[in-house]
Formats: C-alpha cells, sequence, structure tokens
C-alpha cells in the first residue's frame, strides 16, 4: 500500500471521523496522530514474521501501510489471524508466533505482549473483564483460553475434543464454534468433525450447553448481531444461516437455497451479506426469511479471504502471499466498484476503528 504523506489531510480527516468514535477514555488531545478509520490486517508469509497493519482513512482518500512497525520500530510477528478491540485497545492475535500483541487502537503504540498458555490462537472475544481466545492447531490441541482484561493474566482453559474457530461474545456469554474438517486420507475426502456450537457463561467460565445444527454441512462463520449469535453453515448444494438464543440454545434457520458453499457472514444494517464457493457476493434481508437473495457482485481472485462490511462499504481482498495483496471497496446496495488498492502480504480482514 503506498504511503500518503499528506498529514494535513489526514489530521482534518481524523478531526471528521473522531466523533463517531465510542470510546470516551481516548484522549485526543495526547495523539500526535490517530489512526481512527479502517484498519487492514495482513497475516504475511507463514514462518516469517513479516504480518502487518496498514491504515485507510474512513473515506478511502489516505492510507498508510505497516504501522505497528512505524511506530514501534519491530516487527508485528507471524501471521495475523485477527483483530479485536477492547476501549482503547487492538488486540492483534498472532496465529504462527503464539502471541496476542496489545496495542492503543488509535496510535498504536504496544502495551504488552502475552504468551501464557497459546497454542496457534485464532480469534477473540470480550466480556468486560475478560477475554476468551479459541487456539486450534488442527492437530489435537482444541480449546478455549480465557484471561484478565485487567491485567492480561491467564485464567484457564476449556478443551474441546475437536476444532476450536470462532468465538463471539453474544446476550452476555460466550459462544464458540466447535466444528471443522479434516482429510480423510482413505477417502480422499474432507470428513466434518461435529456440528456443533458451544455456550461458555462468563459468571463460571464453564460449558453451558452444546447446540447441534442440524444441516450435513460445516459452520463457515460465526458472528454477533444485537444481542444474538449467526452461524453460516454450507454443504455442496445449498446453505443455512442459524440465529441462535445466546441464553437457551434455541434456534431459528433461514435457507439459502442453491447458494452453495457459503462463507464469510457479515451483517449490517438489516442486511445478511455472503459469498458462495464461486465468489459471488450476495445480500438477503435480515427480518424477512422468505426475502429475496440478491447477487452484487463476483469478487476478483481469492475474494473471501478477506470480507467485510464497514459504512455501507464491502471490503474483499484477492490476497497474495508472495508479494503486496490487491483489496477492493464497493457499494453495499449496487454492487458498484468503488475502489481498488494495493495492501499487504495476505490481506484477510478489514475492521473499523
Amino acid at each position: 500500500m503506498k504511503i500518503n504523506k499528506l498529514l494535513t489531510g489526514l489530521f482534518a480527516s481524523v478531526l471528521l471521523t473522531f466523533a463517531a468514535c465510542n470510546d470516551d477514555d481516548f484522549d485526543f488531545n495526547n495523539q500526535e496522530i490517530s489512526y481512527s478509520g479502517i484498519l487492514i490486517a495482513n497475516e504475511g508469509s507463514f514462518n516469517k514474521p513479516d504480518a502487518t497493519v496498514d491504515f485507510l482513512s474512513s473515506d478511502l482518500s489516505t492510507s498508510q501501510s505497516g504501522i505497528y512497525k512505524t511506530v514501534n520500530n519491530e516487527d508485528l510477528g507471524d501471521v495475523l489471524q485477527t483483530i479485536g478491540f477492547k476501549g482503547t485497545n487492538a488486540f492483534l492475535v498472532l496465529n504462527n508466533s503464539n502471541k496476542i500483541v496489545i496495542a492503543n487502537r488509535f496510535n498504536f503504540q504496544k502495551n504488552a505482549t502475552v504468551t501464557s498458555n497459546l497454542v496457534s490462537p485464532r480469534y477473540i472475544a470480550f466480556t468486560d473483564s475478560q477475554y476468551y481466545v479459541t487456539n486450534n492447531n488442527f492437530f489435537g490441541t482444541y480449546k478455549l483460553n480465557i484471561y484478565n482484561n485487567a491485567d492480561n493474566t491467564f485464567i484457564k482453559s476449556i478443551n474441546f475434543d475437536r476444532y476450536a474457530e470462532k468465538v463471539v461474545e453474544a446476550g452476555g456469554n460466550i459462544l464458540v464454534q466447535t466444528d471443522g474438517s479434516l482429510y480423510n486420507a482413505s477417502t480422499g475426502t474432507m470428513d466434518i468433525t461435529g456440528h456443533t456450537i458451544t455456550i461458555v457463561k462468563p459468571s463460571t467460565n464453564n460449558i453451558d450447553k452444546t447446540i447441534t445444527l442440524p444441516d450435513s454441512g460445516e459452520i463457515k462463520d460465526l458472528v454477533s448481531y444485537e444481542g444474538s449469535a449467526y452461524a453460516l453453515s454450507s454443504t455442496a448444494t445449498d446453505s443455512y444461516i442459524y440465529k441462535i438464543n445466546p441464553s437457551d440454545g434455541t434456534f431459528s434457520t433461514v435457507t439459502l437455497t442453491g447458494i452453495a458453499d457459503a462463507q464469510k457472514l457479515r451483517i449490517d444494517s438489516g442486511y445478511f451479506y455472503f459469498l458462495d464457493g464461486g465468489n459471488k457476493v450476495y445480500s438477503k434481508m435480515t427480518a424477512t426469511p422468505t426475502s429475496e437473495i440478491k447477487t452484487l457482485f463476483t469478487a476478483p481472485g481469492y475474494g473471501s479471504y478477506g470480507f467485510n462490511i464497514i459504512d455501507g462499504k464491502i471490503f474483499v481482498s484477492d490476497a497474495s502471499f508472495t508479494g503486496e495483496s490487491t483489496s477492493y471497496v464497493y457499494n453495499a446496495s449496487t454492487g458498484a466498484q468503488i475502489k481498488s488498492f494495493k495492501s499487504g502480504i495476505g490481506t484477510n480482514g478489514f475492521y473499523k476503528n
């Protein structure tokens, strides 16, 4: 990503966007620069410490690459899996480095590094006092680590007998995707390893209940929206969106008939957004299960690698692991392309900051 050095323009953008920030603890007067806008996660090359974070202003006019290294004068690490936010901090989960780097989300100065009990960390979720990190090395270690948010001390692990992938907070509870697939050498197929969502009670940090979804596919995503959790599951013919009550585990189902291998579920302004196995991007109203599924566009390359909806815009990445990736922005209503730009190696996520 090219670095735009017009800091005057960036400062003006900060003044316009700061009013939308919900973090009351952020002291703007103490910041020389604010990365309030959009953060882009680039996982980098496996076994190399070249993961990076890029910045893009909310109006898409100003960008800066490698902001963590610019601020801290050190490499971030190996495979940036995901970014989570709590208060004024960004939690950068480094999968192959087995660490979480905690930095101020607005000036990106490092505050702490967490390594305790991490084995291939994947995703992160938060309650008021704790944070929860899935660990999944695909070879027998499947667990949820729990940490104290005040001092980052390790509290405990909950072990699972199969994958621990996406994790979200919804309705005051923690929900974990305990589902995945493994290659079966004898048949040459990918076999489903369970089809469950596990609910963990933060008050006890114990498993409250396990939900088994009824279709025969694989859970591809788990998100939280307005107090409920939503799981996306897909087969080779149809896909399904489950709205899960996080208190009692009951759920309702939206069937995406004829949409094969759906993935990357996002919800914004009353609409579901997702891709199919052929990189077609769709939208569908959340409130009406029988509403039309609208085809918006076909994402270029490996468009499902990085995918999000931010302020009415769809962000997708065509990830490269040998050089710069290419990222694209589309209008979420019409599917019209707005912008394309270069981003780091292995772009896998876009986050509103």
